[in-house]
C-alpha cells in the first residue's frame, strides 16, 4: 500500500473507533455524536481520495445501507440519485 492509503486508512479506523466509542455511551450529547460523524465521514472521503484513480477502483463504501431506513424510502433515493446521475451525465456530453 503506499503511504497516503495507509495513512488515509489509519485515519478513518481511529475516527471510526471514536464513533463507536461516542456511539456506545448512552448519554453522548447529540452534538458530540455529530461531530465524530462528521470525523468519520471526512475519514472516509479522504479514503477514497488516496484511492488511486487510473486503477478505477470501485468505492468500497456504496454498497453501504442505513438499516433505519426502510425499503420504500430507500427506493426513492436510489431513485432520485439515479435521475441526478443521468442529469449529471447528459448535461457533461
Amino acid at each position: 500500500m503506499t503511504k497516503k492509503i495507509t495513512t488515509a486508512l489509519a485515519e478513518l479506523i481511529k475516527a471510526l473507533g471514536k464513533h463507536a466509542e461516542i456511539a456506545a455511551t448512552p448519554d453522548a450529547s447529540v452534538s458530540k455524536t455529530e461531530r465524530a460523524t462528521v470525523r468519520v465521514q471526512k475519514a472516509a472521503t479522504a479514503y477514497l481520495s488516496a484511492l488511486p484513480a487510473k486503477k478505477r477502483m470501485a468505492n468500497p463504501f456504496l454498497g453501504v445501507v442505513d438499516d433505519r431506513i426502510d425499503d420504500n424510502l430507500r427506493a426513492t433515493l436510489e431513485a432520485e440519485r439515479a435521475a441526478m446521475s443521468s442529469k449529471e451525465k447528459t448535461s457533461s456530453k
